[in-house]
C-alpha cells in the first residue's frame, strides 16, 4: 500500500470548502483513497498547530468546528525522533527552509513515505529530494510513482 505524509498545505484543502482553491479537487481525492484504505497517511504532530493556526486566523467561526472534524480523521500522528531532528537542521542550512517545513520531509523520509504538499516554494528548493511530491502533480488514478 502506497504511504503519503501529508502537510498542512493538504489538510487544510480538506475543510476549506472553497471550490475555486486550487488543488483542492486533487486534495479531497487523496482523502477519499485513504478513507476507502488505498493508501495510508501520516503527519508529523506538528500539523495539529499548523492547521489550527491557519483555522483560528482564517476561519474564525468555524475553526473549532473544522479542527473537530479533521481531528476525527484520526491522521497518524508521527512523533520526531533525535535523528529526525538533527536531519531537519541539516536542512535547514543547506536549503535555508523552517524546521516547520523539513519536519514533514524528515518523517517522510524516515517512514519511506512520500511527502505531499501544496507548498511549490518548499517543494523547488527541497526538488532533489525524492520524496517530495507537489500535490499538483499527484496522480491518485496511475500506477506512476506519485
Amino acid at each position: 500500500m502506497k504511504w503519503y505524509v501529508v502537510d498542512a498545505s493538504v489538510i487544510i484543502k480538506w475543510v476549506l470548502g472553497d471550490e475555486s482553491e486550487p488543488d483542492q479537487e486533487k486534495a479531497l481525492n487523496l482523502l477519499d483513497a485513504w478513507v476507502n484504505g488505498t493508501v495510508e497517511l501520516s503527519a508529523p504532530t506538528l500539523w495539529q498547530y499548523e492547521v489550527g493556526n491557519f483555522l483560528g486566523r482564517e476561519l474564525h467561526q468555524d475553526a473549532s468546528e473544522k479542527m473537530k472534524l479533521l481531528l476525527n480523521l484520526d491522521i497518524k500522528s508521527v512523533d520526531l525522533t533525535s535523528a529526525m531532528f538533527d536531519r531537519c537542521f541539516v536542512w535547514m542550512r543547506q536549503k535555508g527552509i523552517t524546521f516547520y517545513d523539513a519536519s514533514y520531509l524528515a518523517v517522510a523520509a524516515e517512514t519511506g513515505a512520500d511527502l505531499v504538499t501544496a507548498d511549490k516554494k518548499f517543494t523547488n528548493r527541497m526538488r532533489e529530494k525524492d520524496r517530495i511530491c507537489l500535490l499538483n502533480d499527484l496522480d491518485m488514478g496511475s500506477d506512476s510513482r506519485y
